[in-house]
């Protein structure tokens, strides 16, 4: 599936009127025209060898702007502030309460917490330059003690244990192969009776003709999903110390919350065609969304949340 900006439209909206060749048109800053052959150019042999390249940046600033621009600011997926909000009103936060955000990402959920119940927040990110880039954000917005964004170590995860009063761990699980060991120290940092509320990734029905979409999704997440099943998840979260009250599925409303987003984005697009790389990032975007769409509306990805109390 590799599509162009066009594409993007007629996948999320109502693709736009095709204008003439000669009709006026507004500044446009994004060409996808073929350049213009440019001369060969004679390089000359260089003596000493070219340094190696930098290796690719993971989260390029263009990058961090289009998932912004598409799901808010501080966000890497659909739902915003408005459905980390609503995952959380089991909790009943307030001013007095602390609380372990697991996943944070761009520490989006972590400051609209803090900010809508007062409580203070502590985002934990396994991504160190995304951790970096959060911390940055909640500086940038005066909220860095309130919700404050730390990077995790997978390989040695350390959380102060028995500080917090609650849990939310957004999608933080799928992508480690040791889930024991960071559900350990999210557990182990709630203090008893203290109520935890997890959203993952889980496998839906088994199907062999499945392996190649999850493998294309698999490329363009950039990650290895380290997926396993309902019952799988329910039972490794059971034996790290939680009373599982609830497991639901919300598939239905992530599905919904990614169309409405992207929708209201190509209307955007529509008034304001954006620069060749952001459009680059954009296509991108939309294809790793669709790659994810196409195995949950097949079933073969299911995406769960659990509400329990620490034991």
């Amino acid at each position: 599936m590799r599509g162009s900006l066009a594409h993007v439209m007629s996948w999320f909206g109502t693709p736009a009127r095709d204008r003439r060749p000669d009709a006026p048109v507004g500044r446009v800053l994004f060409d996808d025209r073929p350049a213009p052959p440019s001369p060969p150019s004679v390089r000359r042999q260089r003596l000493d060898p070219e340094p190696l390249p930098p290796p690719p940046v993971r989260w390029p600033e263009t990058k961090l702007k289009v998932l912004g621009a598409i799901w808010g600011e501080g966000f890497l997926g659909p739902g915003g502030a408005e459905e980390t909000l609503t995952l959380a009103k089991p909790l009943g936060l307030n001013e007095a309460h602390s609380v372990l955000n697991l996943g944070a990402g761009l520490g989006g959920a972590t400051r609209a917490l803090a900010v809508a119940s007062g409580a203070w927040v502590t985002g934990y990110e396994a991504d160190p330059e995304l951790a970096k880039a959060a911390q940055a954000l909640s500086e940038k917005h005066k909220v860095d003690k309130k919700a404050e964004i730390r990077h995790l170590d997978l390989a040695n995860p350390q959380i102060r244990k028995g500080y917090y009063h609650h849990a939310l761990a957004l999608e933080a699980l799928w992508r480690i192969p040791d889930k024991a060991a960071v559900i350990g120290a999210l557990v182990g940092g709630v203090k008893p009776q203290g109520q935890v509320v997890l959203t993952d990734l889980a496998l839906g029905a088994p199907a062999p003709s499945a392996e190649r979409a999850f493998n294309a999704w698999a490329e363009l997440e950039g990650v290895t999903p380290c997926l396993t099943g309902e019952r799988a998840i329910t039972a490794l979260l059971a034996k790290e110390g939680l009373d599982i009250r609830i497991c639901e599925e919300i598939t239905p409303r992530h599905i919904s919350q990614t169309v409405a987003a992207w929708r209201s984005f190509v209307e955007e697009l529509k008034r304001d065609r954006p620069s060749r790389p952001f459009a680059l990032q954009v296509v991108a975007e939309a294809e790793r969304c669709l790659r994810r769409l196409e195995l949950m509306r097949a079933g073969r990805l299911r995406l769960l949340r659990w509400h329990a109390i620490r034991r």
